[in-house]
């Protein structure tokens, strides 16, 4: 049986940069990545742009997506997406989408819980950058298409991460 570890709660936030200057300001918060669009917050949670939430969750802009009434997901990891999505295929769940890669390179599927709220399972990003080292590509690019840094890419991809 595959298991999935829980990250964090992702916050959908109106203005990123509102949101995290909030945070930042009120919590003293550090900011492990800044993906533009996406705050990861050090030991914490994360924020999300909403409308690019919205784009990339139901591949479509948010006029033409479902009414969102519960801005947040929770976000769990695992190096074994695929096991994971044929046991979410063995109960009776909403599916929001299947596992796809998204732009970045993360392998992800979404579901609603029993109440609406979203749960996104994804595949760890040491994981994305090994996946796509083996495909061949290099460090410059994976770096571009992750949006981490180099020196982060090539820490992961000798191991000292």
């Amino acid at each position: 049986m595959a298991r999935a570890t829980y990250m964090m709660p992702v916050l959908f936030v109106d203005d990123i940069k509102t949101a995290t200057e909030f945070y930042q300001d009120l919590f003293d918060l550090d900011i492990e990545h800044d993906f533009g669009e996406n705050i990861v917050f050090k030991n914490a949670f994360s924020l999300w742009q909403q409308e690019r939430a919205i784009t990339i969750i139901h591949g479509t802009p948010r006029k033409q997506a479902p009414a969102m009434d519960k801005p947040v997901e929770l976000y769990f990891e695992t190096p074994n997406i695929e096991e994971l999505w044929r046991q979410v295929q063995r109960h009776d769940v909403d599916v929001i989408h299947e596992p796809r890669e998204e732009p970045w390179g993360q392998r992800t599927c979404r579901i609603h819980d029993p109440d609406g709220y979203i749960i996104e399972i994804a595949e760890p990003m040491n994981a994305v950058v090994t996946r796509l080292a083996a495909a061949g590509m290099q460090p410059a690019d994976i770096a571009r298409k992750t949006q981490m840094s180099k020196s982060t890419i090539e820490q992961i991809l000798t191991g000292q991460q």
